[in-house]
């Protein structure tokens, strides 16, 4: 079974924080790791799993976000401005 590919999210004015989009791509990964675990979610497919482990693989560790978030929005910031 292979999962469904959905279209890009469009543009949206911006609400929320840095540290909100960061606290929220970490608890992203925290559900995808629960995801894996057949002891915490026993009743999820085997191939949800694969899927959770494929995306984890180049996951970004909690560490590692201020770095990578702090980098993007200064880049960002010197292209539009």
């Amino acid at each position: 079974m292979k999962l469904r590919q959905y279209p890009p999210v469009p543009e949206r004015i911006p609400i929320s924080s840095n540290d909100q989009k960061i606290t929220a791509v970490v608890s992203t990964r925290d559900y995808l790791l629960r995801l894996t675990s057949p002891k915490e979610t026993p009743r999820i497919p085997l191939e949800v799993r694969r899927e959770a482990r494929t995306l984890l693989r180049h996951y970004p560790l909690p560490t590692e976000m201020k770095a990578i978030m702090k980098d993007f929005y200064s880049k960002e910031k010197q292209t539009s401005g």
